[in-house]
């Protein structure tokens, strides 16, 4: 995968690249101090799209105009984020052409790379699963939990508008496979609220609305 995004320096113009999957930077030619931030960058960038799916478009690049820079970002058919740092001057039609033909192969490689991980981070989230079932002072009916998760998305909704129904649907997923408790779920979602005050007021009311048993 490292070699994929070296290909693309190639072209001119292209300094520095990085595909991002799951909060992780999975190969990147960016320095190594930087990393935190194009986690944070790609989070930004897949809210952004998220947001877009929401009213029901189809965009899968953005262009963040910097001080004396470029950053794109492409969004890749898995859900990673495929950024690029380049010139302002950039010839777009070219450097989009050569992502065309990249994705396949950056798809394949981040594919076998997923593939190698999963069988180890099953197993971890089996066990962590077991262990909240087993420190829970009393299993949660379904019927309760089924109110809480649409208490969840309109509290959501109320936040960051109609990208909660996409936002959700991932987060309950990545909360379900990470067998973490509800107080997990609330976490995961108010990280795509931007807003601190916000952020704080949709985690009070997420929490106080948790099921007691």
């Amino acid at each position: 995968m490292q070699n994929i995004l070296k290909d693309l320096e190639i072209l001119g113009g292209v300094q520095h690249g990085c595909v991002i999957h799951q909060d992780q930077v999975q190969a990147s030619t960016f320095p190594s101090i930087l990393n935190d931030n194009l986690t944070g960058v790609a989070k930004v960038m897949t809210q952004i799209f998220m947001g877009v799916e929401g009213v029901q478009r189809n965009h899968r690049e953005i262009h963040v105009e910097l001080e004396d820079n470029l950053l794109i970002g492409y969004r890749l058919e898995n859900g990673a984020i495929l950024a690029l740092l380049a010139e302002k001057n950039i010839n777009l039609a070219l450097i989009k052409t050569a992502v065309r033909s990249a994705t396949a192969r950056l798809l394949a490689t981040l594919n076998e790379s997923v593939a190698a991980t999963e069988p180890v981070q099953a197993a971890v989230a089996e066990k962590t699963a077991e262990e909240a079932v087993s420190a829970a002072p009393e299993a949660i009916s379904s019927e309760k939990l089924d109110v809480h998760m649409e208490k969840l998305k309109l509290l959501l909704a109320e936040q960051i508008g109609p990208a909660a129904r996409v936002v959700f649907g991932r987060a309950q997923n990545s909360w379900q496979a990470a067998g973490e408790p509800l107080t997990g779920l609330c976490d995961r979602l108010a990280e795509f609220i931007d807003n601190e005050q916000k952020r704080a007021e949709f985690l009070r009311r997420a929490n106080a609305s948790l099921p007691k048993g």
